[in-house]
């Protein structure tokens, strides 16, 4: 809804309650993440990996946040850590993906879009993105064939690239 700083002090209640509750420290990092609170999301992704080791949703949140933060490595070695946990993670293999092209590893990001395809062939955001890293490389081919598809999955022709 919204409410972040609302959501916050739910959050902050929670572990109150419950210091070792990892969902309630990962679900307060996204509410820190969605107000721009990058170094106070990746503490609360820190802790609830701490307390949950395998929790891979929280690894792959937090290299979104070292990703606002254009700290790219840290971003990657988080995602390297969310795809080893949940392989299927589509999300991930797509936000390392974006990681590599701010890094100028088009080839690498191709092959993270590709599996993120794979993974969920209708969501028109990682057609989009590959199509960025196609253009990157000159492959304007491939680059047209995927803003195609993505625009026929009802996608706009915008990367997460900005």
């Amino acid at each position: 809804m919204g409410k972040y700083a609302e959501a916050i002090a739910d959050y902050d209640q929670a572990i109150a309650l419950d210091p070792q509750d990892a969902v309630a420290y990962s679900n307060r990092g996204i509410a820190y993440r969605n107000l721009g609170k990058y170094a106070e999301a990746i503490a609360d992704y820190t802790q609830a990996i701490a307390l949950d080791p395998k929790n891979a949703g929280a690894y792959n949140n937090r290299g979104i946040a070292y990703r606002n933060l254009w700290k790219y490595a840290e971003a990657i070695a988080d995602y390297d850590q969310a795809i080893a946990l949940d392989p299927k993670n589509a999300a991930a293999y797509d936000n390392r993906g974006v990681a590599r092209i701010y890094l100028e590893q088009y080839s690498a990001a191709v092959e993270d879009f590709t599996k993120a395809i794979e993974l969920a062939p209708t969501t028109a955001a990682y057609y989009i993105n590959r199509a960025e890293a196609y253009r990157a490389l000159g492959q304007e081919d491939n680059a047209e064939a995927d803003e195609e598809q993505a625009q026929k999955l009802g996608g706009q022709n915008s990367s997460a690239l900005g």
